[in-house]
Parts: structure tokens; C-alpha cells; sequence
């Protein structure tokens, strides 16, 4: 009876170990590769808003060149591999955020007066 027991629980645990091997290896990898992927992301976000601060008089090529400079040696530092073109499109996907936030904030004045009714709404 116990060598039933034992080849069952040698069984089970073979079977979760190739459980964890086949998913939850990978998953993990993902994870990480995603999480290293979101801080390049904010990385990129944060250069993107120091470079149209700091160098608001210059180009827009020149201040991608400088995010893109600063964002290469972080990876380097990082030990994290991306390509170019990767690259390139965090920081356009920067620079698309940073344009709509910029703009969220815009308020339409009325130019013209509308008179309004006896109930404060206009007719």
C-alpha cells in the first residue's frame, strides 16, 4: 500500500513539474520581458518631456536625437536589448502622449454673447 502511495505522489509531482516547466516558466519570462518593456516606456516618456523642456528652442530631430542618445545608454546600463526600430517607436508613442496631454487642456471661449432665455439657457 505504501508503494502505491509513493509511485502516486512521484507521479504528481512529475506532472506539476512539467506543469511549471511548459507554463508557468515562460509566463514568468514574459512577465519580465513586459515589465522591462513598460519602464523603457516611461524612460522614454520622461526623456521625451525633459528634451521639449530643456531644449525648447531646438528642432524637432535634434531633441530626438538627444532622447534617443539618452535612452541608448540606459538600455546599455540596463542590460537590455531593443531594436532601433523599437526604439523609435516607444518615442514617437512618447511623443503622441505628451501632444495629447498637452492638448487636453485647451478651453473654447465663446467669442460671440448668446442671450439667454428667462431659465438661464440659451435659446
Amino acid at each position: 500500500m505504501n508503494e502505491i502511495i509513493f509511485e502516486i505522489v512521484k507521479l504528481v509531482v512529475m506532472v506539476a513539474a512539467l506543469v511549471i516547466a511548459r507554463y508557468l516558466v515562460p509566463f514568468v519570462k514574459n512577465k519580465i520581458g513586459a515589465s522591462k518593456l513598460e519602464l523603457i516606456a516611461q524612460w522614454a516618456k520622461y526623456a521625451v518631456l525633459k528634451a521639449q523642456q530643456v531644449l525648447w528652442s531646438e528642432s524637432g530631430e535634434d531633441k530626438k536625437a538627444y532622447v534617443t542618445e539618452f535612452l541608448k545608454k540606459l538600455l546599455i546600463e540596463k542590460n537590455i536589448s531593443i531594436s532601433d526600430e523599437q526604439l523609435d517607436i516607444l518615442i514617437e508613442a512618447a511623443v503622441k502622449q505628451m501632444k495629447i496631454a498637452e492638448n487636453s487642456g485647451i478651453t473654447i471661449e465663446a467669442t460671440d454673447a448668446v442671450p439667454a432665455d428667462d431659465k438661464g439657457t440659451a435659446e
